[in-house]
């Protein structure tokens, strides 16, 4: 099989899957480091953000729209995935972007000693995919552009999830050599031997048990998500101590994790590991236990350059200014919060009173730890409920200045908005809208961009008018209604059932993607 030399063997004849990382925006990793006891840096107002490698560009177009007074720089180096964010860029008319296809060696090239123009890079999974060249290139982008006080956020596979699972990648992409036709054939073709292997008896998959259920969820897998996981040449599994030590040669040190519940070894590691992990002083060696202790096999790091440990008052001051948002109807908050270690149930005295308190406004974290609720738990109760209720997706960090009657322009985000709502007529589906108020933005079910699509058409003053746009729009485009996994087809059936929703998105929904600045 010929591989394009300016691939440099990474998968590039289909686009990658369309996503949006809440992990990326600027105002979750302010407060992702505040909460670990860090100072969040120039993450707080960045001026300027850096993307290596934004895939087909979604969230970083979301980004973008949603934080109007930062520029953001991305860097891609497949031009179908340029294209695409850049027609997007384009329709939606913002002006804070530069985009550029280039590889993260050419970038270092130009990237001038000393040039620190940089308040934030985001590397959202692209580390595991490019080649070791590419790995030292995106360290003398960090050292020769990343302002000190500047952050880094880095999301990779790792081990040792993923130990279990380099003989199987291996095999399908030695297969996908021997298959003609475009990666994602070669994907279909690899996990049909991979069945065949299996049920023949291979002793590779008796010895990794595991390795059924991982083949069972890849079926159902997108097809060119999959090529872009299992078939790229370069397929790098980081232990944390070397993406550590490889950003270290930048002159960053570890903050702690994006994914703010791995930061609380009481809701991460089996309880037996924890008094281990408490007692290793060494921040590096601790991470590298508790990645044993949960089998972790997705890392989301943030790194920062010369940011300081902060004191208690220092903490207090810095937190007590951030601010928080509703992103659900108050009706739709769930006290129920996934974690590593199994669902939590929050205390719904708690948790119910911070939820009340967002459903009436954005409210700062000084206001939410003066609830009554916390007077005995005090800032860390307070800190753990809104950590763990921005870790479930029910209330986003808002930007530093996005608080009520702000300069953050809306303008921007609901223009990409409209152009998103636009394209879903047209049968392109895009599943996150930008939420300007939080800076940040939100997944969004097909049912509801059907909806919204009938408000942006003049057609959302009540039930009837929404669900009669929504209905004949799916008849045009040629797709049914699904209610809880069920395909509605009887006509009367939809339309008692798309009026329902209708008028529940009327009355719930749309007062809070109001207050979100999303229409």
């Amino acid at each position: 099989m010929h591989m394009t030399a300016w691939t440099e063997g990474y998968v590039a004849d289909i686009p990658y899957a369309l996503g949006f990382y809440r992990e990326t925006v600027p105002a979750h990793i302010a407060f992702a480091a505040a909460c670990v006891g860090k100072h969040p840096g120039l993450a707080l107002r960045p001026k300027r953000v850096l993307e290596l490698g934004f895939g087909m560009g979604l969230g970083f177009v979301i980004n973008a729209a949603a934080n109007p007074a930062t520029h953001f720089e991305g860097v891609d180096f497949n031009p179908l995935h340029v294209a695409h964010a850049r027609g997007l860029v384009d329709e939606a008319e913002l002006t804070n972007v530069s985009l550029r296809e280039a590889s993260f060696q050419d970038l270092a090239r130009d990237a001038q000693e000393g040039q620190h123009d940089l308040d934030l890079i985001v590397l959202h999974g692209i580390l595991t995919w490019v080649s070791a060249e590419a790995h030292e290139a995106i360290v003398e982008i960090a050292r020769k552009r990343l302002k000190p006080g500047g952050l880094l956020y880095v999301s990779y596979n790792c081990m040792p999830g993923w130990a279990p699972v380099l003989p199987l990648q291996r095999l399908m992409r030695e297969n996908a050599k021997r298959v003609t036709g475009r990666s994602d054939q070669q994907t279909g073709s690899g996990l049909e031997l991979v069945k065949a292997l299996m049920s023949e008896g291979a002793g590779y998959f008796k010895a990794n048990s595991g390795l059924e259920q991982r083949v069972e969820r890849m079926s159902t897998l997108d097809k060119n998500y999959l090529a872009h996981e299992y078939l790229n040449a370069n397929w790098f599994i980081f232990h944390f101590a070397d993406v550590a030590d490889m950003f270290g040669r930048a002159k960053l040190g570890f903050v702690g994790s994006g994914t703010l519940v791995e930061n609380i070894d009481g809701l991460a590691v089996p309880e037996g590991t924890r008094a281990r992990i408490s007692a290793e002083t060494d921040p590096i060696f601790k991470e590298t236990l508790r990645d044993i202790a949960s089998n972790k096999q997705f890392r989301r790091d943030l790194f920062a350059r010369g940011v300081g440990v902060l004191n208690p008052a220092e903490h207090n001051a810095i937190l007590s200014t951030m601010c928080f948002a509703l992103a659900v109807p108050r009706s739709q908050v769930s006290f129920k919060i996934p974690s590593p270690v199994g669902d939590l149930d929050g205390n719904a005295e708690i948790y119910g009173a911070v939820a009340d308190l967002l459903a009436d406004k954005t409210a700062s974290f000084a206001e939410i730890a003066a609830l009554p609720v916390f007077q005995q738990g005090g800032a860390g109760a307070a800190l753990q409920a809104v950590g763990l209720f921005v870790h479930s997706g029910q209330v986003l960090p808002v930007a530093a200045g996005g608080t009520v009657g702000s300069e953050v322009d809306p303008k921007p985000a609901q223009r990409l908005n409209r152009v998103i709502a636009e394209k879903m007529l047209n049968g392109r589906v895009y599943s996150f809208l930008a939420a300007p108020t939080a800076g940040s933005g939100i997944q969004v079910p097909h049912s509801e961009l059907l909806m919204l699509t009938a408000v942006l058409a003049g057609q959302g003053e009540n039930a009837e008018m929404v669900s009669a746009y929504v209905i004949q729009t799916m008849q045009r485009l040629g797709i049914n209604w699904v209610k809880e996994g069920r395909t509605i087809t009887d006509p009367a059936e939809r339309q008692r059932i798309v009026s329902a929703d209708a008028a529940t998105f009327l009355s719930e929904k749309l007062p809070v993607w109001q207050k979100l600045g999303i229409l």
